[in-house]
């Protein structure tokens, strides 16, 4: 039996479900990647993601040519791509990984799942992940206590692999230059070197060094801007990009834990790697709120907040996007976004809190200029987190996050701020942390007065949650959506079996 292995996020040979099942399952596998135009042209793609997918699909590449395989590449909409592939090698199996985007690789995939029943071909999709098809919070929970696909072992890379023998009539693999003249947004754009480079190697490299040395100082160390770049685990965008499996993570960490606790090693690891494995076990659970509602990145997950008012001035939004805001902390991250595609949780969540609360920007307006500066770019935990950082989820605690205070927290010695923000360099962290008063002719002067701007939209939030439509919206939502956590009263109730939904 004849089949065509379609590589999406999931640029890797070991634990590799659908790769693994079609080898074992078929005669021959093709391997298959398509870069398609109409995903490529969306508004929350970027040079970024286009860049880690190359060097994703090259260090594959070279890791199938390592065993006497290789990769059919093509440029067109998946399912010319796909006839194309058919009318040459009509294969009767279609193996790819179960995703989880936006709403276009959503729709996407029921046109190739058509397209498969119009051909008789069988689709398997593998699940890579404890996210539930078609499920919702309450239903992925049941699951997991049957199953978690997490703790499963994790697959090898096959022995084998049976590649057919068409390499002739497939076309010549592109290189970055060749996607430079397809692709508008590669135009005259080479590789930048200040990201990281995503491919398999690399990914179980960080993995090491996270595990065996970077880690230790996760716990408290994620908080600060500057140090999170190495006490981070900077796996994201690998798991984002499927160049190592979550099972793998895992599993590693799991074998690390277990060394730390027979070697009764107390000087931080083991509260740092726990942390980290708790982060871990979050991922999935907001990754489950787009697979139940796949518009989420068009509507907010609680209709009370359908009509919020924004002003979604263009003005403001440029100005926060390209870091020139006159809030020092808040430019410092966009610009240290828009280099390195990386910025730890708490200051994501603050840039967030501020074009929102501060700009009066809608969390859908912000949405793909965001996505597009994370090279970890994950649209289930993009759009959870920037609809709960915008207030709008209902249930969660609202968290305005102060530019001033998270500076003085975080970068008191403003080495974050001067690294990023040229024009502060020859300031003293005093003038920095009082720049409405410094008066200092490099740097644009505040463009809102963020104090009567935040309360402004946080009255407007609170109107909502108020509100009976507010109330009775965000109980559904609560019912579907929300996380389960026994709290310190309820373990005193323990007899009478009461769950506590808590703020994920």
């Amino acid at each position: 039996m004849k089949a065509l292995w379609w590589i999406k996020r999931d640029f890797r040979l070991s634990d590799n479900e659908s790769l693994y099942t079609a080898v074992e399952n078929c005669s021959e596998v093709l391997p298959f990647f398509c870069w398609e135009p109409c995903l490529i042209s969306l508004a929350d793609t970027s040079a970024f993601h286009l860049q880690a997918q190359w060097q994703a699909l090259n260090g594959l590449r070279q890791s199938l040519n390592l065993r006497n395989s290789a990769v059919w590449e093509d440029y067109r909409d998946i399912e010319d791509a796909l006839n194309k592939v058919y009318a040459i090698y009509p294969f009767q199996m279609l193996y790819s990984h179960q995703e989880t985007g936006n709403l276009a690789t959503f729709k996407r995939d029921k046109r190739v799942a058509q397209w498969c029943r119009e051909k008789g071909v069988h689709w398997n999709e593998a699940v890579g992940s404890s996210v539930l098809r078609g499920g919702n919070a309450d239903l992925r929970r049941v699951k997991l206590r049957q199953v978690d696909y997490r703790k499963q072992p994790v697959l090898p890379i096959p022995a084998t692999f049976k590649f057919p023998c068409i390499l002739s009539v497939r076309l010549p693999l592109l290189s970055w230059n060749d996607l430079a003249t397809k692709i508008t947004i590669l135009k005259n754009r080479k590789i930048s070197p200040d990201l990281q480079k995503i491919n398999e190697r690399n990914a179980w490299k960080t993995l090491d060094t996270f595990l065996s040395e970077r880690g230790q100082g996760y716990s408290g160390g994620i908080s600060s801007p500057n140090l999170a770049f190495t006490h981070g685990s900077r796996l994201s965008p690998h798991l984002a990009w499927g160049t190592i499996s979550l099972r793998t993570v895992f599993s590693e960490l799991q074998k690390r834990i277990k060394e730390l606790q027979e070697n009764s090693v107390r000087n931080g690891w083991l509260r740092s790697l726990r942390a980290f494995q708790s982060r871990l076990y979050w991922r999935d659970h907001f990754i489950q709120r787009l697979e139940a509602f796949p518009a989420m990145e068009e509507k907010p997950l609680n209709s009370a907040y359908e009509n919020l008012e924004y002003e979604n001035s263009n003005v403001m939004l440029e100005h926060w996007t390209n870091g020139n805001t006159g809030f020092p902390m808040i430019d410092a991250c966009m610009r240290c976004l828009a280099t390195t595609g990386f910025l730890n949780f708490r200051m994501r969540a603050m840039v967030v809190s501020f074009a929102c609360y501060g700009l009066h920007l809608s969390w859908k307006t912000i949405h793909p200029p965001l996505a597009q500066l994370f090279l970890d770019y994950e649209p289930g935990i993009h759009m959870a987190q920037i609809q709960m950082q915008a207030g709008v989820i209902g249930f969660n605690t609202i968290r305005v996050y102060s530019p001033a205070k998270q500076f003085l927290d975080q970068d008191p010695a403003a080495v974050f701020v001067k690294k990023w923000i040229p024009e502060l360099r020859d300031c003293t962290a005093v003038e920095i942390a009082n720049i409405e008063k410094s008066m200092i002719k490099t740097y644009p002067k505040a463009i809102v007065d963020l104090g009567s701007k935040t309360k402004e939209m946080k009255d407007r939030i609170f109107a909502v949650r108020r509100s009976q439509v507010g109330k009775h919206e965000t109980i559904k939502v609560l019912a579907k959506h929300g996380s389960r956590k026994k709290t310190t009263m309820d373990r005193k109730k323990e007899k009478t079996g009461q769950l506590s939904l808590f703020e994920s």
